[in-house]
């Protein structure tokens, strides 16, 4: 281990602490496009102050039509990439600190965006920085490159991949430590119905809920009009089959209920509580004043319902490498007289995408269905060169054997050739991406830095 290396690391904590709680303060959920700004203002803003941050750490920087950019230090040589992301999630509710206060509290940074993935790209600038600080003259090349709408689609990173040369090999700081060699395919169906003829039943005025298709539901709401007091003792009676909780309120003529759940990535549905299904479930127990409205709640009910493996929808399955397909019912949206939901859906290596999605098209029949933002799993073999460096460079610094992880979640990784997630959570940590208070211990993202800055030395130096 390069100890010039690694002291610049540790005096660079406090300054690279101070930018990533600045980075939080940006709200860098997608928003509309607008001239200038592809995925809306604030991802705009983000990727301006990472690109202006880079410039001042010392670095060549380029913004590619600001859908993405990059951090360079070398002119000749191999290229190496990190891919990180600025854009984060909707903050949700449930936070005992602000979302974007970008806070430091007991040892930790919190706010949106610390673990996932602003706090580990910036660390990963900064180990480059001691690179540049301790004298390292390099014989390659390292882009960090910032992307800007991961969370949401991979508009941003696609566009620079077309513009800019590609890696020759790559990292991303996005998962967990040691290293992830297998990410499941991820898919989303959009399924949807009209409305349709009108009959006696109760009415719904107003029906959402969740926030994104890879985030577990935490809040729901239904706004119904009709007979109020038998729809009240309907609701004393309902027991979700989850823990959710349901209140409700009247409104002159309507009444509103409110279905609240827990949050959780939309790898993992089965550690949160989905308030869409509680809700979906007591609307089943409805007759409904719109026949394709209550057409799809029977259905979606039937074949979704509280199920986080796919079994109704005849999808359910495993493989050995990366484990169990999982489904995440993330959106529900009635608008215009028309109903339209959302799953996420994350399927092993070995499954094939065609399949899953005529057996969906079959489970939903009478409902419009349709993919998005299809990614192919990815599979670098443990035994690649790839691999090996990255186990070898993290047993060195940490004095800890590795360990290598599958997982149902989607990182830039697959983005690129021969690219795997390294980092940033720790063994044992919890995880609280797309969770209310999220957060990450300093002390770990000091020694993300110093693993990242001797990888970057043995790219620089001996690659």
């Amino acid at each position: 281990m390069n100890r010039k290396v690694d002291n610049a690391v540790l005096e660079l904590k406090d300054e690279m602490v101070g930018a990533i709680s600045e980075m939080i303060k940006i709200p860098s959920v997608q928003g509309e496009p607008e001239e200038g700004a592809p995925f809306g203002l604030e991802v705009k803003r983000a990727l301006e102050k990472a690109l202006e941050l880079g410039k001042r750490l010392g670095f060549e920087v380029k913004n590619v039509d600001n859908y993405a950019g990059h951090v360079q230090y070398g002119n000749t040589g191999r290229l190496f990439g990190v891919l990180g992301h600025l854009d984060v999630v909707p903050e949700g509710t449930g936070w005992s600190v602000e979302p974007y206060g970008g806070i430091v509290k007991n040892g930790y940074i919190y706010g949106r965006g610390a673990i996932d993935d602003k706090g580990p790209t910036i660390a990963a600038l900064y180990a480059l920085k001691a690179i540049k600080d301790a004298g390292i003259e390099p014989i390659n090349r390292i882009r960090i490159i910032f992307g800007t709408n991961e969370e949401s689609g991979w508009g941003g990173i696609n566009h620079y991949l077309k513009n800019e040369e590609v890696p020759e090999m790559s990292v991303t700081p996005d998962a967990a430590f040691t290293l992830i060699y297998a990410e499941k395919g991820i898919v989303n169906y959009r399924f949807s119905k009209e409305a349709g003829e009108s009959k006696d039943g109760f009415e719904i005025i107003e029906l959402e809920g969740g926030e994104a298709s890879n985030m577990v539901a935490a809040d729901a709401r239904a706004v119904i009009k009709g007979d109020l007091n038998k729809l009240e003792a309907t609701l004393r009676l309902f027991k979700p089959k989850n823990k959710a909780t349901i209140d409700w309120e009247r409104h002159t003529d309507v009444l509103e209920i409110r279905v609240k759940g827990i949050s959780a990535h939309g790898s993992k549905p089965e550690t949160g509580v989905n308030a869409i299904s509680a809700l979906i479930d007591f609307l089943s127990k409805l007759e409904l004043s719109k026949a394709g409205l209550e057409e799809f709640v029977q259905k979606v009910s039937s074949k979704i319902g509280y199920e986080t493996d796919g079994n109704s929808l005849g999808i359910a399955g495993r493989d050995k490498i990366t484990g169990a397909l999982s489904v995440n019912f993330g959106t529900l949206k009635y608008h215009k007289e028309k109903i339209e939901g959302v799953i996420n859906i994350r399927y092993p290596v070995f499954f094939n995408e065609k399949r899953i999605r005529a057996q969906i098209e079959e489970a939903l029949s009478g409902l419009e269905t349709r993919p998005e933002h299809h990614h192919d799993p990815l599979y670098v073999s443990p035994d690649s060169e790839l691999v090996k460096l990255l186990i070898d460079v993290y047993e060195r610094v940490t004095g800890e054997k590795a360990l290598l992880h599958t997982i149902g979640g989607g990182t830039y990784a697959r983005a690129v050739p021969n690219a795997v997630a390294f980092g940033p959570l720790f063994p044992g940590r919890e995880e609280t991406e797309h969770q209310p208070d999220e957060r990450v211990l300093i002390d770990d993202l000091v020694m993300m830095a110093r693993i990242y800055a001797q990888l970057f030395h043995r790219i620089l130096t001996k690659w």
